[in-house]
């Protein structure tokens, strides 16, 4: 029974990559290179998670994710969507990707000088 879906591994590749979720996914889950499968790049996604204990491709997410974030719309599409444009990235998530890390990192700088031990 044909359901009119295109199923064709060509199919799956042409299917427009979303901005935004590669940025979440870099940015939350890239240690394990989810964002790299999510990019149809299966080989760079193996390699994160073989090497995901060494911290690596953790740092390597992480500025991908802001690589990702400020990429012009027109460059992620000629790059990941054959050209054709989706949704931008909203504005306030390359701003929370920069936020987020300096607070915690603010948070542990004074838990050490009160002098709580990790």
């Amino acid at each position: 029974m044909n359901t009119g879906a295109d199923t064709s591994p060509d199919a799956e590749r042409n299917r427009l990559k979303d901005q935004t979720s590669a940025v979440l996914l870099a940015a939350l889950l890239g240690d394990f290179g989810l964002h790299r499968f999510y990019l149809g790049q299966p080989v760079a996604g193996v390699l994160y998670l073989l090497f995901c204990w060494t911290g690596v491709p953790g740092v390597l997410a992480s500025l991908e994710s802001f690589h990702f974030a400020f990429m012009s719309p027109e460059d992620w599409a000629n790059r990941y969507n054959a050209g054709q444009r989706g949704k931008p990235v909203p504005r306030w998530l390359p701003i929370v990707l920069i936020v987020l890390p300096m607070l915690l990192l603010a948070a542990i700088v004074v838990a050490i000088s009160a002098g709580y031990d990790f």
